[in-house]
């Protein structure tokens, strides 16, 4: 991981699902509530065997999401994570998600699967975080074959509030790395010097995507300037409407990217109506190009990882509040599918800049600092 990515790992992340309560809309300075849990974290394992001493066979695994697995962004992206998980580990059953799940039910859900004795229990977000601490805690004791992976979390900032952590890891992406892969889409496909990106909280890992996608854009396309705003929300379509309409007008825009679930979709509408052969989009974090998505070139999409936590549990290697890192190494983090409006010869471009992304040479920690830096 680079130093600029593992810098802003160490900032204090802020919960999507405290964004999505609060209507956002606006940037706030929030932080998870945590105490002090003490001490160093004992290190990760256990072992593959049942409460009974016998060996396992077969595993089952459950999600709790803050949304619903349709949303066409976050919780929708984590669910297909699942699924690919579940098809390349034939050993491994699904239960039926619990979708929409509030920050007030988000412990009695996740008791439940303790109950059932659920071999891993995946929560969608870093809120589950501080909700499920004392769950987690129990568990470690009480159900020792119960294990809990949360995503987006920092888990030495975010998993202070858990006393045990043998049973729980967490899932970061390489926000660099993402940011990079759309940057070099965006400067190769605008015809204007143009682009945008939209993002629905001022997080640091808002800012750092946004810093390196303008900093790829600008190594392969001189002179690429951007437009940005990191007050969207997440649930407000109109808004990315109305803001793409406005800078496709004042600035030219005709490239954009979001990270900001349904305003993304409101910007797509924006840009279908300036041109959908000249207006493009970036899809993140699933792939979503195809005919009934007509702006969309090409996707940034997330794996969060569910598989490898399958891997270790089976192994006995698993806890100990570690983090896996998602990135190119390890299919954490790719570009979808390209859409035909993408010229071959582009495509090749991408697919040559993406391995020196993936090599670290591409962009380094300065230039994408530099652009950070000067964010308002």
């Amino acid at each position: 991981m680079s130093e600029n990515n593992k810098n802003q790992l160490d900032s204090m992340m802020v919960s999507r699902r405290t964004a999505l309560g609060l209507g956002l809309g606006g940037a706030a300075a929030l932080a998870l509530a945590g105490c002090d849990g003490g001490g160093q974290t004992p290190e990760g394992g256990d072992d593959t065997t049942d409460e009974g001493g016998e060996e396992k066979s077969s595993y089952r695994v459950a999600m709790i999401m803050s949304g619903i697995i349709t949303d066409g962004g976050w919780d929708q992206g984590h669910y297909e994570s699942l699924q690919r998980a579940i098809e390349s580990h034939p050993s491994w059953e699904m239960l039926e998600p619990k979708e929409n799940t509030a920050d007030a039910d988000a412990a009695t859900a996740a008791q439940s699967y303790v109950d059932m004795d659920v071999d891993l229990i995946v929560g969608n977000g870093n809120q589950f975080a501080s909700t499920w601490a004392e769950v987690i805690t129990d568990a470690a004791e009480t159900h020792p074959n119960v294990h809990f992976l949360i995503t987006n979390t920092d888990p030495e900032l975010e998993m202070t509030d858990c006393e045990v952590m043998d049973n729980v890891e967490t899932v970061l992406p390489d926000f660099v790395q993402t940011g990079a892969l759309a940057g070099v889409v965006a400067g190769l496909m605008t015809q204007t010097k143009s682009i945008g990106f939209i993002g629905g909280m001022r997080l640091p890992s808002t800012t750092t995507k946004y810093s390196a996608y303008l900093a790829a854009a600008q190594k392969v396309n001189e002179g690429v300037t951007g437009q940005y705003n990191f007050e969207a929300g997440f649930t407000d379509a109109s808004f990315g409407t109305k803001l793409t309409e406005q800078w496709i007008n004042s600035n030219n825009v005709d490239v954009m990217w979001g990270d900001a679930s349904a305003v993304d979709n409101g910007a797509r509408q924006a840009l279908e109506a300036a041109g959908a052969d000249t207006h493009f989009d970036i899809a993140q974090p699933i792939d979503i190009v195809g005919e009934d998505q007509p702006t969309v070139i090409t996707s940034t999409v997330t794996d969060w990882m569910i598989g490898q936590a399958m891997d270790e549990i089976e192994a006995g290697t698993y806890g100990g509040g570690k983090a896996i890192i998602g990135n190119m190494d390890n299919g954490g983090v790719y570009l979808g599918t390209f859409s035909d409006k993408v010229p071959a010869e582009v495509q090749e471009q991408i697919n040559e800049y993406a391995e020196q992304i993936k090599a670290g040479t591409f962009i380094t920690d300065e230039e994408v600092d530099a652009i950070e830096a000067g964010l308002q």
